[in-house]
């Protein structure tokens, strides 16, 4: 494809994408739900937000025993899913109360559930990511037969950081609805919404919390296009390879340069 083509090619289409003219993760009833959601967003007055902190202090008395109960540890995971993407053996023990020796019955029943609740929550999300990567590639044809562009395979010519753009441009259009699909999961506990607040919402805790999502789709977008897309891996080899770039992500110089907060500086529901 000759270059000046595929730059006005392109150029057409992130026009498509940034008009909402074209939304290929979403149909009319999505984007319904997502101006709802943008709705729910803005009728919030709090400048600073509801955070988990209280969920990862260590509490005293009767609340200090309800801490392995199951209720209390299925939202510590939810949080510690949604900021770090990886649960290691320490993670493990910081997350079940000190009191309860790793070698108790209760605390191996414990790490059974926190390691099934983190591996569901990774699975669904990585599912949701590779199915709209498809969407995208498969839209990307249709979008540029209607801008008039007889252009086929368009997407897989493009260069890294114009995937990413295109990524980043998909998300941007309805960022909340976007995290909430893609983390459904974590949002039983974690209130995206208030990352939207329409009250202090250039906040730097709130700026840098949107860009680590956005960042954290672009790149896994990129890494599940290269995996099973590019490489055409087969589905167990995929998995691997995408789970491990998953829970490298928080570490990653760029979410560093953010300065986050920990799981407990996300929004509780």
């Amino acid at each position: 494809m000759a270059d000046q083509v595929q730059e006005q090619a392109f150029k057409d289409l992130m026009a498509e994408l940034e008009t909402k003219r074209w939304t290929p993760l979403m149909n009319s009833d999505d984007i319904q739900e997502a101006n709802d959601l943008v709705s729910k967003a803005a009728q919030s007055q709090t400048a600073t937000m509801t955070t988990a902190g209280t969920r990862f202090t260590a509490p005293k008395g009767n609340a200090k025993r309800q801490q392995h109960k199951l209720p209390f540890l299925r939202t510590k995971v939810d949080f510690h899913s949604a900021r770090y993407n990886n649960l290691t053996t320490s993670d493990i023990r910081r997350l079940i109360p000190s009191y309860i020796p790793s070698h108790h019955k209760v605390y191996l029943k414990r790490k059974r559930f926190i390691e099934g609740r983190f591996g569901a929550h990774m699975k669904h999300s990585l599912l949701w990511l590779f199915r709209a990567v498809k969407k995208i590639i498969k839209g990307t044809d249709a979008c540029m037969d209607s801008c008039g562009w007889d252009i086929e395979g368009f997407f897989a010519d493009l260069a890294v950081d114009q995937r990413k753009t295109i990524l980043g441009a998909v998300f941007d259009q309805y960022p909340l609805w976007l995290l909430t699909q893609f983390r459904k999961r974590e949002a039983a506990s974690v209130d995206f919404k208030q990352l939207w607040s329409s009250v202090d919402s250039d906040g730097p805790d709130r700026v840098a919390l949107r860009g680590f999502y956005r960042l954290m789709f672009v790149e896994m977008g990129e890494a599940t296009y290269e995996t099973r897309i590019v490489r055409r891996m087969n589905e167990k080899s995929d998995e691997v390879r995408r789970a491990k770039a998953w829970k490298e992500f928080a570490g990653c110089e760029a979410v560093q340069a953010l300065n986050l907060g920990g799981a407990e500086s996300l929004p509780i529901v």
